[in-house]
């Protein structure tokens, strides 16, 4: 469910005084301080959990990315940072226009990717250079935020105002020509107002041929204390990215009468086989009001109105396919495809905490609601043949050789047939429009039975309408709505959980939630009859320990569950433009992670994680999964290890960091099918290989001056991100980067 919210969490820290040397006046911090001292998550104010519960108290596995670690690691891109988090994991890189992340073996979606608690639409890239820190709430937050994946959320939290005067300028520059400068400005309005405008360009080519990328972002802020009780924050930002969309190297077919293929191993990894003048331009502008009010001190509430607009123009090849050929060839029909998409979606959003006691019970209690309306249309189109004539854009529209469209196919082994030539004109075919909205009310209370002993519980109502799907045809110029396309779903989502504290510095806790997720599209019966599919429910183990070592200033977190989906629909046998339900599937799994800063010159960030979901109680029906087959797409082991020092003594200023990041063999393509005797079909998916890449920095500062280098993966090692079995897109080879900075 897209909402937005800026946590309640954080409203008594934003609103507590902090007096500055330069002003009489009492201003507030939205920074957490302990948190970026000590490096610890366990000490951190977690604003995704909207509550007012620390990270100690919270039956949740919790991990912190703060912005020292993504500046000390010259993060360029979402995917950068979240390989931090043990757990969590690129599924794919479709198209390199987005990366997909996925955790506990369940895909992110737009539900699941967050910027300052708002739900944003996961088809960009998004700018890290402003980003104060990354939250992930690991596991269910289907209570706070409606119908997510199971496997957790990304909360990017972006720097906010400051009355102290500040900022830094910088300039960066890597491999194929990334040249990036930003600039970060904060400071003093009056007393009682601040701002701070982040903004940033990107220009690069890419070890891909003919791909590249320039990027713009924009992002100013303002804070506005209205009296010692209340606050207004209100934000804004804006990304343009304009890139050659790239699907890689591709899959290879070895039977065109089954679905058998493998991974494609024979085009160098810089061979770039799309038409050269392809192009892909994403658009994202949102603003963001939040008031915060603190009744008294025990009390507090806020609201935030939120706005996005999204809209993706995408022109070019896709789904490269290699089939086998009776000549040992391989030949792909290359296929041009045309599109337009626009996003309109707006939020609203309550929450109230509070601490009070009934008799000798503390209570810690978060209620809230929110409410949100999203507006997509998507713009297909037609294509003009060389002949004059015009043919659907996608699969009815092939580009061959020379930009030949009578003969799609090109060959695998001739680069010869892959010139590309002109570029078609297009005309619009129609506009679907699907309309989406939200409604949820929840409430949770932490109950402190004892001193040591903490019970959790709550509930969330969800309501989500899909409305009547409208199409436009441009070229008959009618207007119809989708049959059976109108659907709404309502469900209750309880969670429970158990804490008890040994002391200040070590829990352990047991939890249990339930969740649910729509399903989209249409199922069909053998007979033709199509209907709207019903939700999955999940249900959601979690049980873990997390322990402060080293004065507070190390965490060591331990935690293991296991998540039960009652029903996971996949694409139709019977009409692959259809989807059906197919049975139970179970993931577990365990994730140990250590993080910190023992010492104010050592950072660390390790982890590790197993997972392994596999297909539990399928239907004995012609087409359903094989029941006991590990699931597509999600590595059953990620590692992570990531040390950075900082010498105080000998060479004042030097750092010195190495990290590395390994990620265990997955499976691409698609899971089996079996037959109504339930043995196994075609055999429809294939192994991607482990891999572990290395990354080695070293910088240094003097007074408001610092460089730092990195080598990105030091020992150049191959290896791929797939989507299905087409986008098969190599991961970058041994890179550098270098990072100038001056601080205002």
């Amino acid at each position: 469910m897209k909402k937005i919210i800026f946590s309640a969490a954080l409203i008594s820290s934003v609103l507590n005084a902090q007096k500055k040397e330069q002003d009489s006046l009492n201003t507030r911090t939205i920074e957490d301080i302990k948190l970026h001292k000590t490096g610890n998550p366990n000490n951190a104010k977690i604003s995704t959990t909207k509550s007012q519960l620390n990270v100690m108290e919270n039956p949740q596995a919790i991990s912190v990315v703060t912005h020292e670690v993504i500046e000390q690691q010259q993060a360029q891109q979402l995917s950068d940072v979240v390989k931090n988090v043990n757990g969590v994991y690129i599924t794919s890189a479709r198209g390199a226009s987005q990366d997909s992340f996925g955790a506990r073996g369940y895909t992110f979606g737009s539900e699941n990717i967050y910027k300052n608690g708002n739900r944003i639409n996961s088809g960009v890239f998004p700018e890290v250079s402003g980003l104060e820190r990354v939250e992930v709430l690991k596991g269910s937050a289907a209570i706070l935020y409606g119908n997510v994946a199971p496997g957790g959320i990304v909360n990017m939290v972006t720097k906010k105002p400051l009355f102290n005067q500040g900022g830094n300028i910088s300039l960066n520059y890597g491999s194929w020509d990334n040249i990036k400068p930003t600039v970060d400005v904060y400071g003093a309005l009056s007393k009682n107002a601040a701002f701070r405008v982040n903004g940033s360009y990107e220009n690069k080519d890419s070890f891909r041929d003919f791909v590249t990328s320039e990027k713009h972002y924009f992002n100013p802020s303002f804070l506005f204390n209205i009296s010692d009780k209340t606050q207004i924050i209100i934000e804004a930002d804006y990304l343009k990215h304009h890139f050659t969309p790239d699907f890689g190297l591709g899959g290879l077919v070895l039977n065109t009468t089954t679905s058998e293929s493998k991974l494609n191993t024979l085009l160098d990894i810089h061979k770039f086989v799309g038409v050269t003048w392809q192009y892909q331009t994403n658009e994202m502008a949102t603003s963001t009001v939040t008031l915060n009010h603190q009744i008294n001190n025990n009390w507090s509430y806020n609201a935030v109105a939120y706005y996005q607009n999204y809209n993706k123009d995408f022109y070019g090849t896709e789904r490269i396919q290699w089939n086998l050929q009776q000549n040992g060839d391989y030949i792909w029909k290359r296929t041009l495809n045309k599109q337009y998409v626009e996003q309109n979606y707006g939020s609203l959003q309550f929450n109230i905490n509070g601490e009070f006691k009934t008799g000798k019970l503390t209570h810690k209690l978060l209620a809230g609601a929110d409410a949100d309306y999203l507006q997509a249309d998507t713009y297909t189109y037609q294509l003009q043949k060389q002949d004059g004539t015009y043919a659907d854009a996608g699969n009815n529209f092939s580009y061959g050789t020379n930009g030949n469209t009578s003969n799609g196919n090109i060959s695998l082994t001739d680069e010869n047939t892959w010139t590309t030539g002109y570029t078609p004109n297009s005309k619009k075919k129609d506009l679907t429009r699907v309309p989406t909205r939200r409604i949820g009310v929840y409430v949770q209370d932490l109950i402190a039975l004892t001193e040591k002993l903490k019970f959790l519980a709550g509930v969330r109502w969800s309501y989500l309408e899909n409305k009547t799907t409208q199409v436009t045809n441009y070229l008959s110029s009618t207007k119809t709505e989708t049959a059976n396309s109108y659907k709404k779903d309502m469900a209750f989502s309880p969670r429970f959980g158990l804490v008890y504290q040994f002391d200040d510095s070590f829990t352990a806790f047991a939890s249990y939630s339930n969740s649910f997720t729509p399903n989209t599209g249409l199922s069909i019966d053998s007979n033709g009859k199509t209907s709207p599919l019903d939700p999955s429910i999940i249900n959601q183990y979690e049980v873990g320990i997390k322990k402060n070592l080293l004065k507070n200033t190390l965490a060591f977190n331990i935690t293991a569950y296991q998540i039960d989906n009652s029903n996971l629909s996949q694409v139709s046998e019977i009409n692959v433009n259809y989807k059906e339900l197919t049975g139970k599937t179970r993931s577990q799994g365990v994730e140990v992670d250590v993080t910190g800063n023992p010492t104010t010159s050592l950072s660390i960030n390790a982890g590790y994680s197993y997972n392994y979901m596999t297909y539990l109680d399928t239907p004995n029906t012609d087409g359903s999964f094989v029941e006991g087959e590990r699931l597509v797409r999600t590595p059953a082991n990620t590692a992570n290890a990531s040390v950075f020092y900082t010498f105080q003594n000998y060479i004042k200023g030097l750092k010195i960091g190495v990290s590395a990041f390994y990620t265990g063999n997955r499976l691409a393509g698609w899971n089996n099918l079996k037959d109504a005797n339930g043995n196994q079909k075609t055999n429809r998916m294939y192994e991607i290989g482990d891999y572990t890449t290395v990354d080695f920095s070293i910088g240094y500062q003097a007074k408001k001056f610092s460089i730092m280098g990195k080598i990105g993966n030091l020992f150049d090692v191959v290896d791929y991100n797939v989507h299905e079995n087409y986008s098969v897109n190599p991961i970058t080879p041994r890179n550098f980067y270098l990072t100038i900075n001056y601080k205002l």
